[in-house]
């Protein structure tokens, strides 16, 4: 199988990684110590948002042998149904016609007798498609046995599903996969499965930390089960501090993703033009000062900064996700990634210049793509 960018994608997602073993002191990841009988029974998994993370991530909890995964597809549904989706992979090689255990339509006919263990959400944290779709939720959540698994970009995208679910445990996922459709069946996954899960705790008053945490560890354990076979270093581990993890990401996605759709540059482009002094610097310096005025200095310090600016490639054609989505004519995760930390700065009174002048020229490039995308165009 050929990789493509090796230099590229590779080395963002390596120098996150180093960072958190920088910091394992701050970033303390769990001990996974097996749930006695927990999986002695098929778990029943639905995943919502079967693109380039969600597909690798079925077909990984399907391989386990823990679970049934049921896949909520859309526009893909009819040719998922007949050919199965072919996957180029790092981690699992060749697959070719594979398919979930059900694939089905929408939502709604996503119910199921058997209660679902976990409702898995890999779609885009849009706060326009989120609203519509907790809603549609209700009806697949059974009290005291479903939990919530978000593996999505950003910040704060679990207090929605919180609020919406205050009895149900919401865990945060945070992928560093390189994966990407080609097709409406094809994906190919460049760079190996890291996926760290946390449990976002609330309602603790109803709501045991001890219960959140435990079905962390099942889902963690289940998943890690399909990856166990995989040389390529995919590992799927418990993060005691899922919101830090976030911070560190942030602190790249909020710079460079932002600013090279902004620029329309590659990674590379963007390190070696000017702007790297003017805009790609002072913007992670203005993310690392709200995370530290959020409580997280060392996960984003100044060392964090330098080493994350120094070890990206100048010569890297990576196009980050943003960028993609802005040339393909579909919404943006701006909100998430942007205005979450520009709410958390004006909330404790921040300078962010940089920041703040990107997010209102990419607002506007969202209002006309949500604009054309409800005019069907």
């Amino acid at each position: 199988m050929a990789l493509i960018d090796r230099c590229g994608y590779h080395k963002l997602c390596e120098a996150i990684l180093k960072t958190e073993r920088i910091l394992k002191d701050v970033i303390r990841l769990g001990t996974l110590r097996p749930l006695v009988g927990a999986t002695s029974i098929m778990l029943n998994i639905c995943l919502i948002g079967a693109g380039g993370v969600g597909t690798c991530a079925a077909y990984v909890l399907e391989k386990s042998s823990r679970c049934h995964v049921t896949a909520v597809l859309r526009s893909n549904y009819a040719v998922v149904q007949e050919e199965g989706f072919d996957i180029d992979s790092i981690d699992h090689g060749e697959v070719r016609g594979w398919k979930p255990y059900k694939v089905v339509p929408s939502l709604s006919s996503a119910t199921t007798n058997q209660p679902y263990d976990f409702i898995v959400i890999t779609t885009k944290a849009i706060p326009e498609l989120i609203t519509s779709l907790i809603p549609d939720l209700k009806p697949l959540i059974t009290p005291q046995k479903t939990s919530i698994v978000l593996i999505q970009n950003g910040l704060d995208i679990e207090r929605p599903f919180a609020s919406a679910f205050p009895d149900t445990p919401i865990l945060s996922g945070l992928s560093m996969i390189g994966s990407r459709t080609t097709s409406p069946r094809t994906v190919f996954q460049e760079d190996p499965d890291q996926l760290r899960i946390g449990p976002y705790y609330h309602h603790t008053d109803s709501l045991p930390k001890s219960t959140q945490l435990d079905a962390a560890r099942l889902f963690v354990e289940t998943y890690s089960a399909g990856l166990s076979d995989t040389k390529s270093g995919a590992e799927c581990i418990l993060a005691e501090d899922i919101i830090a993890a976030r911070w560190r990401k942030l602190l790249w996605n909020g710079s460079f993703n932002t600013i090279c759709a902004v620029t329309r540059m590659s990674v590379g482009e963007v390190l070696s033009s000017p702007g790297r002094q003017t805009l790609l610097e002072p913007a992670m310096r203005e993310i690392a000062a709200i995370g530290t005025a959020a409580g997280y200095r060392d996960t984003v310090s100044e060392d964090v900064v330098q080493f994350l600016l120094h070890d990206t490639p100048e010569t890297s054609p990576f196009r980050p996700s943003m960028l993609v989505h802005l040339e393909k004519g579909q919404p943006l995760e701006l909100d998430v990634i942007l205005g979450a930390p520009l709410r958390v700065a004006r909330e404790r009174g921040l300078n962010t210049p940089v920041l703040s002048q990107v997010y209102e020229l990419l607002n506007v490039v969202q209002w006309h793509l949500l604009r054309r995308q409800k005019a069907g165009e």
